[in-house]
C-alpha cells in the first residue's frame, strides 16, 4: 500500500472513493489508504460538505500546486541543470 503523498496521492485516494461523500468520511478513507499527515491536514481543512466528485474534493484542498504547475526554473533544478544550491 504505502504512503501517499501529495497531489498524486490524494488523487490515488479519491480514485477508490464512492461519491457523494462527506468531509468526515473523506478523512476517513485517507486515514485507511495510508494518506500522509500533509493530505490528512488539508483534508480536515476544507468545509463541511457534500462531495460530489472527486475534483470538486482536489478544489477544495489547500495542498501546494508544486505537482499541478512548477515553474521552469523549479524542474531544471530538480534534473540538475542550472545553477548550483549553496
Amino acid at each position: 500500500m504505502g504512503v501517499k503523498r501529495g497531489i498524486s496521492g490524494l488523487r490515488q485516494i479519491l480514485d477508490r472513493m464512492e461519491f457523494p461523500a462527506d468531509k468526515d468520511r473523506i478523512v476517513a478513507r485517507a486515514l485507511d489508504e495510508g494518506g500522509d499527515e500533509e493530505i490528512l491536514s488539508a483534508l480536515r481543512a476544507m468545509p463541511s460538505a457534500d462531495f460530489y466528485e472527486a475534483g470538486e474534493v482536489l478544489r477544495a484542498v489547500p495542498l501546494p500546486e508544486t505537482e499541478r504547475a512548477r515553474t521552469g526554473s523549479a524542474r531544471a533544478r530538480e534534473r540538475g541543470e542550472g545553477g548550483q544550491r549553496p
